[in-house]
């Protein structure tokens, strides 16, 4: 029961911020008269904010100190570019949940009391059966936006891929969920996929990132470029190696992703300070940044 409480706080700490954000996303993207399009993402945005609120309130000295400190759950950037990001597409953003998360005391959900821990147990499991309600109805959203996009029967400003990229990770989110409230843990197996389908996603952000700079940031581009195919040769070099091998192979993937979380540092930095020349919300390079983090946290746990 600890180890549940810890661990889903913990992932909705990050996911529930992550899918927020792409409601958002989603309803800054559509077009001002797409009216049933841009409400339905408004209120997918304002559930999971109220699901982040209520993380945030449980999570205080019940979740680790690796996961608060590893600028997965919010960056030095995270409040300005909320702020930026509310002011430049008028949807409100609540900032407070930030400045709560900024304030939260690292603890030990293990080092409960038998009686706290099915207290908080029982709190726990209406919070992921209702995150698991608003998941399943925010992947369906996200697909019928793919479906409608890719038959040329709506418009959006955001790529198809990354309509694609959005309903992965969601999944994801909702797979992790549904295994802790099965009780299950994660295997080796589950531990491997997980390395490869962030360096899925790492690419897929560097094709994001080149094809929303302004076509004047050479260097930027040019080296957004590079990381996509570094993590295209990872992908490449996975599906060639036995199990053996794996541990180097994840080496090299901590190598490049520190690289690329400098990288993405470096860009939420010149968005948020209007130095860099591009179409990419604030709020969304800090987006990238926070999973950049989260992805470095869950190799650096695997030892390498």
């Amino acid at each position: 029961m600890k180890e549940y409480v810890a661990s889903s706080l913990e992932t909705h700490l990050f996911f529930g911020r992550i899918m927020k954000e792409h409601a958002l996303f989603l309803q800054a993207g559509f077009p001002a008269g797409e009216t049933g399009y841009r409400s339905r993402a408004d209120r997918y945005r304002e559930e999971f904010e109220k699901l982040l609120w209520q993380t945030v309130r449980l999570a205080d000295g019940m979740v680790g100190e690796d996961v608060l400190c590893s600028g997965e759950v919010f960056t030095e950037f995270t409040v300005m570019a909320e702020q930026q990001t509310a002011g430049l597409t008028k949807i409100p953003i609540d900032f407070r949940i930030t400045q709560a998360e900024e304030r939260l005391r690292a603890g030990c959900a293990k080092c409960m009391g038998d009686e706290m821990a099915d207290r908080m147990g029982w709190q726990i499991r209406r919070l992921n059966q209702r995150v698991l309600q608003m998941l399943n109805g925010l992947i369906m959203f996200k697909k019928q936006i793919l479906r409608e996009v890719t038959s040329c029967r709506l418009y959006t400003d955001n790529y198809p891929l990354l309509i694609e990229h959005i309903i992965r990770e969601a999944e994801l989110y909702r797979q992790i969920i549904t295994m802790l409230e099965e009780g299950k843990c994660m295997s080796q197996e589950n531990i491997a996929e997980t390395e490869l389908f962030w360096n899925q996603i790492m690419m897929e952000h560097a094709l994001f990132i080149r094809g929303l700079l302004d076509p004047t940031e050479d260097e930027l581009i040019e080296t957004a470029d590079t990381f996509a195919g570094d993590y295209s040769r990872l992908l490449e070099e996975a599906g060639k190696q036995d199990s053996r091998a794996m541990k180097a192979l994840t080496r090299k993937t901590l190598e490049t992703t520190e690289r690329y979380r400098d990288f993405k540092a470096a860009g939420a930095k010149g968005i948020t300070g209007c130095d860099i020349r591009s179409v990419i919300l604030p709020l969304l390079a800090d987006h990238v940044l926070r999973e950049a983090n989260h992805n470095l946290r869950i190799l650096r746990q695997e030892g390498v």
